[in-house]
């Protein structure tokens, strides 16, 4: 099945020629999950701050769904 994934702040630097305006379409296995993809993807979890598939929060042993948006979202630090 397919996704549709961006990736935020600093994550692109992990995929090779990602590219920040478009995202990209990942063929993933039924049943995979965001960490699956994001191993798939070579972006490490830890660098992983917040994940949403389709506009709704999720946490990374989340399912996904063919067709969904995963917007991926580093790490937020300040105050």
């Amino acid at each position: 099945m397919q996704v549709q994934v961006k990736l935020y702040g600093t994550l692109g630097k992990w995929v090779a020629g990602y590219d920040h305006r478009t995202g990209l379409a990942v063929n993933v296995d039924e049943g995979a999950t965001v960490a699956d993809l994001m191993a798939q993807l070579g972006v490490p979890l830890d660098k992983i701050g917040m994940v949403s598939l389709d506009g709704r929060l999720v946490g990374k042993a989340t399912a996904l769904r063919s067709g969904v948006l995963v917007k991926v979202f580093h790490p937020i630090f300040g105050g």
